[in-house]
């Protein structure tokens, strides 16, 4: 008889515990619901299992349980418990709805927790929904989730996969998987591959995935120009790897030695030659114009002799005019330069290329440039190219271009009404149409090797070799992504 007691006694123990648990893994099943809703088959098996658990505990109680059932106390339970499991679902819901459609504000004052407006503007303008593809080892794949997540806060129909490799060999097979923790970005079809868990690599990979080919830009070489393959501060290696890292292709041209410039060119930039261009080499550039390629030219100040006559005619053509003075800016230069190396003031706030520019750009021994304008001022657009000045100097007295040579020669330089060009002064102008797009600078040197540290800098640079070739998505006002 003690026996069958204390048989009962442990029996309605280990069933008091089983309730005890029952009821504390329902309140796990609802945090693991809230705080990890893409484990969905773990979450499910634990909420099976408990359901399970708790129709065993029923049936041992079932005498208990029908008293239970027929009490107002019940009544009270089923009450209560309906409650708790609408409050369940309506932050189900919420945490649904704030998965599926992000948001993240970065206060941070450098932004260090946000994606760069470059990579914004290229995944906000992207139709229809990107995979994210995580093959990796488990814990692996969490490193993944901090950089991805900062998009899917940008675009929310974004959909991340984690793929353990150690569980589907099949994946890893099918995609051709040949590093541990590769990220698989799919788009329309097509797919792209990335091992390096940054913006950049990621960035540019979307990039490709959303164009046939990268474009490619053809630097001139041949006049003295500086050297693209140099990481000295005169060359510009290092300033041209920041344009590849825009999934650009930069490639040499000689042009004395070529027959007609690629037809894969989407734009051609001579960059501060310092010898002249025969006729047969501005033909084959007017040509490339003529196609509906891009042409970027930067020329530095010479007082002393025009080298490039025939350039600046066929510019005058296009309506860009470039002025042959060397710009002084008594207001805002770059400390004991005496004016020479001006600051940028102020921006065209109605052109892609300088809206909302912030940044400060400086420019070493600039000469001015222009367009041609009506007897009212306005800008003249030859077959219907819009004609822009984009970057100015301060105003007059404090700015002006300077073309006397002996007062350059002896530093006494100052401003002369009616002899010198007054301020405010345009270092960069644009001519835009429906094929084609021309950019002329006053000069070539603030974008060198020596300068790839001064992000404003770089960043007009890169900005403006991504706008020749017609890639406007990838224009932004941020660091570079270098």
């Amino acid at each position: 008889m003690e026996k069958n007691v204390e048989q009962f006694k442990l029996k309605e123990t280990l069933i008091g515990l089983g309730i005890v648990a029952n009821g504390v893994l329902y309140l796990v099943i609802i945090f693991m619901w809230l705080s990890i809703p893409d484990e969905v088959l773990l979450n499910g098996a634990t909420t099976a299992f408990n359901l399970f658990l708790s129709a065993i505990l029923i049936i041992l109680k079932r005498q208990r349980f029908k008293v239970f059932y027929e009490s107002n106390q019940f009544k009270l339970t089923v009450d209560t418990l309906v409650n708790g499991i609408l409050v369940f679902f309506i932050l189900a819901l919420l945490n649904f709805w704030a998965f599926k459609y992000p948001w993240q504000k970065d206060f941070s004052l450098f932004q260090l927790h946000t994606l760069t407006s470059q990579t914004k503007e290229v995944v906000k303008n992207i139709e229809g929904p990107i995979e994210f593809k995580i093959f990796a080892r488990k814990n692996e794949a969490l490193l993944w989730m901090p950089i991805l997540d900062l998009y899917r806060f940008v675009k929310a129909d974004i959909k991340i996969e984690k793929i353990n490799i150690e569980l589907r060999p099949d994946l890893v097979s099918q995609y051709n998987i040949q590093n541990d923790s590769t990220l698989v970005i799919e788009y329309k079809g097509r797919q792209q591959f990335v091992t390096p868990r940054d913006e950049l690599n990621v960035t540019n990979a979307i990039v490709r995935l959303t164009r046939l080919v990268d474009p490619v830009i053809y630097f001139v070489v041949g006049h003295g120009e500086a050297d693209i393959e140099s990481s000295e501060n005169e060359g510009m290696k290092l300033v041209l790897e920041s344009v590849r890292n825009t999934a650009i292709d930069v490639r040499p041209l000689n042009l004395s030695s070529a027959q007609e410039i690629p037809f894969d060119a989407k734009a051609v930039i001579v960059w501060g030659p310092k010898t002249p261009f025969m006729d047969s080499e501005l033909a084959m550039l007017k040509r490339f114009y003529q196609r509906g390629g891009g042409l970027v030219f930067a020329l530095d100040p010479d007082l002393n002799e025009r080298k490039f006559t025939n350039i600046e005619n066929f510019l005058a053509e296009i309506g860009l005019l470039y002025h042959h003075n060397l710009v002084y800016d008594r207001k805002n230069f770059v400390n004991g330069s005496n004016g020479s190396v001006p600051i940028a003031s102020s921006f065209l706030p109605d052109h892609i290329l300088t809206k909302d520019f912030k940044g400060q750009i400086f420019f070493p021994l600039v000469s001015s440039v222009g367009v041609k304008k009506t007897e009212e001022g306005t800008a003249e657009t030859p077959e219907t190219l819009d004609l822009k000045e984009l970057v100015f100097s301060s105003e007059a007295p404090q700015s002006w271009g300077e073309t006397d040579k002996k007062e350059i020669a002896g530093e006494a330089v100052f401003y002369t009404e009616g002899k010198d060009r007054p301020g405010p002064l345009s270092f960069v102008a644009s001519a835009e149409g429906p094929k084609n797009r021309v950019l002329l600078f006053g000069n070539s040197s603030f974008a060198l090797n020596a300068y790839v540290k001064f992000s404003s800098n770089m960043n007009f640079f890169i900005n403006t070799m991504s706008w020749i070739v017609g890639e406007d998505r990838l224009v932004s006002f941020n660091l570079p992504i270098i």
